[in-house]
């Protein structure tokens, strides 16, 4: 399997921003996403992330943190991170995604090779952490509260603003976190690539009959081995992810589609009506009609999907 092919699948499909300006800000409220959490997933945009309330537990790879009120991250580009808030208050943030481009790869030799180039992608760190512990940390937050104040409120000629400010943050990481020569950290283990593959592999067969022997099969490793790369990068076995990947397009379909339940059960791969109801409650705390009665759509009626982001041997 060629590895282009297998990034294709892995990558968060959605379109960030214009084709023309491609950053764009969410308002992230975890209210708002199927299981109340981010699930994993990569994009080919670099990405900002601060948090604006509560406290959310990042998970970058193998690598797990918390971030408070008033912190941020830089995720790099093709980069698998998932996002799940902590503490009884609610969690909310935002997050700045934009294409190399707006710092001017692609469009200048200079720019791209010698400021872009070097820093993203393979090329350079997973993450960086912002902490506002020190006066520039603190002034380059204020710099990413300020894009996401830009973006919002939208008056005329923004985007000259976001480019410029973008280009500050930018600017900031490459001389006071990175340096000119960049940092090299970002080689991914053998257990790390076997979950890219896994991952691949789950996503494009969820939708059929699964064993934890087939999953094993198309990595080329024993059940032992499958389980422990799951355990040590996700935390959680190949069918519990198995499992929330497919209540995660389940409740897509419910939000989106006019489908019945015993349709949307049969296209994501639940081998009967009970068995989907019965798994669905239970990683979303209700069944699929109490989900759907709550987004104000009954079965059978269609409505506009927002965003959302086994036992051994078994057959689901």
């Amino acid at each position: 399997m060629r590895a282009e092919s297998m990034k294709q699948s892995l990558r968060e499909g959605k379109l960030h921003g214009e084709p023309g300006f491609p950053m764009t800000v969410y308002y992230n409220d975890f209210t708002q996403y199927v299981g109340e959490r981010i699930p994993w997933h990569w994009h080919e945009e670099l990405e900002f992330v601060v948090v604006m309330e509560g406290t959310a537990e990042f998970s970058v790879g193998t690598d797990i943190f918390l971030l408070k009120e008033g912190e941020g991250i830089f995720i790099n580009a093709d980069t698998l991170h998932h996002v799940v808030p902590q503490g009884e208050k609610r969690t909310y943030m935002f997050s700045i995604l934009l294409s190399p481009g707006i710092l001017g790869a692609g469009r200048s030799v200079l720019l791209s090779s010698k400021y872009v180039s070097p820093y993203i992608a393979e090329s350079g760190v997973r993450y960086e952490i912002l902490r506002a512990k020190t006066a520039a940390e603190q002034e380059v937050l204020g710099l990413l509260r300020e894009i996401y104040r830009a973006y919002t409120e939208k008056e005329f000629g923004y985007e000259y603003v976001l480019h410029n400010l973008i280009c500050e943050v930018w600017l900031y990481m490459i001389r006071e976190k990175w340096g000119p020569a960049g940092r090299k950290n970002r080689e991914r283990s053998i257990g790390e690539e076997r979950i890219y593959r896994a991952l691949h592999f789950i996503q494009e067969n969820y939708d059929k009959p699964l064993s934890l022997a087939e999953i094993c099969q198309a990595l080329n490793i024993s059940k032992t081995e499958c389980c422990r790369c799951f355990k040590q990068n996700l935390r959680m076995t190949p069918f519990e992810y198995l499992m929330t990947y497919r209540v995660n397009m389940a409740a897509g379909q419910l939000e989106s589609s006019g489908d019945t339940i015993a349709e949307i059960a049969a296209r994501t791969g639940f081998g009967s009506d009970s068995y989907f109801c019965k798994q669905f409650k239970r990683y979303m705390g209700c069944t699929p009609m109490e989900y759907r009665r709550r987004s104000g759509k009954t079965d059978g009626e269609a409505g506009d999907c927002f965003t959302y982001g086994f036992r051994e041997g078994e057959r689901l």
